[in-house]
């Protein structure tokens, strides 16, 4: 029968962590079976045949499943074929499977995870031409763009690299000497595009995807389209501290919600219930907290809330991967994880939601050196850093005045007629938006942002956001959390809807009023209602209007930015504050970028 096996060539690759036995594949053969529901016969089994170099074993069955949209009509069945093609060369393993997994006890004893590093150095080169790329942020905001995935002919010849490095990718496919792949790092997952294969000739596509994995001397290195993104490290090469844990609850809720291939569950009795979305949700909040990381005096990683100290876990880093040895926050208390393949409560692998985010690699390290991350189970360098971070540097603007200010509106009367000259929104009007020929005050009620600016030259018209805002000189990012989580949620008016404008020409034809005082401060700050109307259905209709976003604030000094990416590039330790405040800010400038925009910052000097 198994000479009818007509296949694709796609498989997943691993190291081989301890040597294979027949025993072992008689013993993992026996728990597939186990695992499935009225298996029948063997279609076929072959424990551990050689070919050339390499071993393979091969098993395939027939057994019902309950299909996932009757998950409560237990007389309704589906009968699925399913088989393993495993090969064994070299050190490494590959798996070719269908309806079938592997369990996680054979997984633990005999397979490890092969590094992207290798998946990228051994399948690319500087010919591989690029079609398809998957990225992930690396970033914990969660206002922030978190993946996007960008497809074309060559990627390389519209790909801008400008703010690659804060990308890191998750999967590709490339063509190299004819050869078309597609990867997933993550999975160690990949597949060649060809026809169909029968089980020799997967063995050997198999074993020519492991020569290539293999280390070797003098292997050129990958692709440099590669190279411009954050590059795979192992964890022997991490150099740095852990500082933040956080739970990745995007690809949480797409399992859960969109993909539904996982559902959430708690005991009920003797059985197991689901949990509603409106359980879900708190749980999912919860999780999204960023958490500190401290070692304490026995060298263990401890988790913590930053707000409160409290400890909360605890993560260990280790040869192959960073592991959550524990997370006891209280919502996640008996919550269970299945696969949704199973009927409700049929699942006998079901694990506790806190393993499964440690099985399943859900979460994200930073690192007391702002240039490395480690997500879904890889550890990442950003580069963008080495330079002394010349370019973040580009995003920061120094302003003079910002040094006078002492609050962020002021004082009001009714007889102000202006802003306070030594607060952030008087400093916005008198010089930090000097070529902005109509400025309207949008502060309070439904705001896009604290101010509104347009620059109406017809050769450069230019719609800015201003979003202002005070406090004491710090290199944290508690200062602006609100004012980029602000900034991210309004992008989308910067295309000034036409829909929404009624409202706010009304508003700008208003005094300002705040703290119950309605002062003599025209919202309408420079320029007339008129103007305002004009430049925003100019703004709105030509091709060519530059769009910005800045952030206002006298919290932060460009001289002490600059001072800290310095002490980087010497070799010193980080502010883990400054690292929060480094991808806080990365991943407003990239948000900015993703909708055509531009971010800033304009800060004391």
């Amino acid at each position: 029968m198994i000479d009818e096996l007509q296949a694709s060539k796609s498989c997943y690759f691993y190291r081989q962590k301890s040597p294979i036995t027949a025993v072992a594949i008689t013993a993992l053969f026996r728990a597939v079976r186990g695992a499935q529901t009225s298996p029948s016969n063997n279609l076929f089994s072959f424990h551990r045949q050689s070919h050339g170099a390499s071993i393979w074993s091969a098993l395939c069955f027939q057994f019902d499943k309950t299909p996932a949209f009757l998950p409560g009509a237990d007389d309704v069945v589906d009968r699925v074929t399913g088989y393993l093609l495993i090969v064994e060369h070299r050190d490494y393993v590959a798996i070719f499977k269908s309806q079938i997994d592997v369990p996680a006890d054979f997984t633990k004893h005999y397979l490890q995870r092969i590094s992207a590093q290798d998946v990228d150095r051994g399948l690319t080169s500087k010919d591989s031409v690029f079609a398809r790329v998957r990225l992930r942020h690396m970033t914990l905001s969660r206002f922030a763009l978190r993946s996007k995935t960008l497809e074309g002919e060559n990627l390389q010849n519209n790909v801008g690299m400008a703010s690659s490095a804060r990308f890191a990718p998750l999967g590709y496919s490339f063509t190299d000497a004819d050869e078309h792949f597609s990867t997933t790092p993550r999975t160690g997952r990949i597949s060649l595009r060809a026809d169909r294969a029968g089980y020799l000739e997967l063995v050997e596509y198999a074993c020519n995807i492991i020569d290539r994995l293999h280390p070797r001397p003098g292997r050129p290195s990958s692709s440099p389209f590669l190279a411009a993104f954050a590059r795979p490290l192992e964890l022997s090469d991490l150099t740095a501290g852990p500082t933040q844990f956080a739970v990745d609850t995007a690809i949480l809720g797409q399992a859960i919600f969109d993909d539904k291939v996982i559902r959430l569950v708690k005991r009920d009795g003797v059985s197991y219930r689901e949990l509603p979305k409106a359980e879900i949700d708190p749980i999912l909040t919860e999780l999204t907290d960023v958490l500190g990381v401290v070692k304490n005096a026995t060298g263990k990683l401890l988790v913590s809330q930053l707000a409160t100290g409290v400890e909360v876990g605890e993560i260990a880093i280790n040869k192959t991967r960073i592991t959550l040895k524990r997370l006891t926050l209280p919502l996640l208390a008996d919550v269970y994880v299945e696969d949704t393949q199973f009927a409700l409560g049929a699942d006998e692998g079901r694990t506790l939601l806190k393993q499964f985010i440690d099985k399943e690699d859900t979460f994200i390290v930073l690192f007391d050196q702002p240039r490395f991350a480690y997500l879904d189970g890889n550890l990442y360098q950003d580069d963008s850093l080495v330079n002394g971070g010349t370019q973040f540097l580009g995003y920061l603007f120094g302003n003079a005045e910002l040094a006078n200010v002492t609050d962020e509106k002021g004082t009001f009367t009714a007889a102000h007629r202006t802003f306070d000259l030594d607060s952030t929104f008087g400093a916005v009007l008198s010089t930090v938006a000097p070529e902005d020929d109509v400025m309207v005050c949008d502060d309070l009620n439904d705001e896009w942002a604290d101010f509104i600016g347009f620059r109406t030259d017809p050769a450069s018209p230019r719609v800015t956001f201003y979003h202002a805002k005070h406090g004491d000189l710090t290199l944290g990012a508690g200062a602006f959390h609100v004012s980029v989580s602000q900034a991210i949620k309004n992008l989308g008016n910067l295309a000034l809807p036409a829909s929404a404008m009624a409202r706010k020409f009304a508003l700008w034809n208003r005094l300002y009023r705040n703290n119950g005082v309605t002062t003599d401060i025209h919202r309408t700050c420079r320029g007339t209602p008129a103007d305002s109307r004009a430049a925003v259905d100019f703004c709105r209709n030509a091709p060519h209007t530059f769009k910005r976003v800045a952030i206002v604030t006298s919290s932060l000094s460009k001289g002490a930015v600059e001072q800290a990416f310095q002490d980087i590039q010497a070799g010193r330790t980080a502010n883990p504050y400054f690292v929060q405040l480094y991808w806080l800010l990365s991943s407003f400038f990239a948000a900015c970028t993703e909708v055509g925009a531009f971010g800033c910052v304009i800060c004391q000097e």
